[in-house]
């Protein structure tokens, strides 16, 4: 019923699974994705997210990101209903661990480095 549209209300959830913002804005708010469950549609909305899928230039390629998000946020397409905290604990002598929001598999482990110097 999902796909189909059928749902007037609905609980989704979306995790970072590739640290770009085409993977969230594209998947969910490009007017022809298959993951775009909230039927939004936007003509500008959709060429911004064509325009930042070319762009070779990083900075402009954000400032495109940027402005789709802009619109999308003042359209207003979804309720976000909760949003997961990431949490780690490690011993005060592990060092050099640098946690992101994409998870575990993200961690560069070669950097971490144990500190147990008494």
């Amino acid at each position: 019923m999902l796909a189909e549209k059928k749902l007037p209300a609905f609980l989704y959830a979306w995790y970072a699974d590739v640290p770009d913002p085409d993977n969230f804005l594209s998947k969910l708010f490009y007017s022809q994705s298959p993951r775009n469950f909230f039927g939004y549609t936007d003509p500008v909305v959709d060429e911004l997210l064509l325009q930042a899928r070319r762009e070779g230039n990083l900075q402009r390629r954000v400032e495109l990101y940027r402005k789709a998000e802009e619109i999308i946020l003042e359209a207003a397409p979804l309720i976000p209903m909760l949003h997961h905290t990431y949490e780690r604990l490690f011993q005060p002598y592990v060092r050099s661990v640098e946690v992101n929001g994409l998870g575990d598999p993200y961690i560069p482990l070669r950097k971490i480095w144990l500190d147990r110097k008494p």
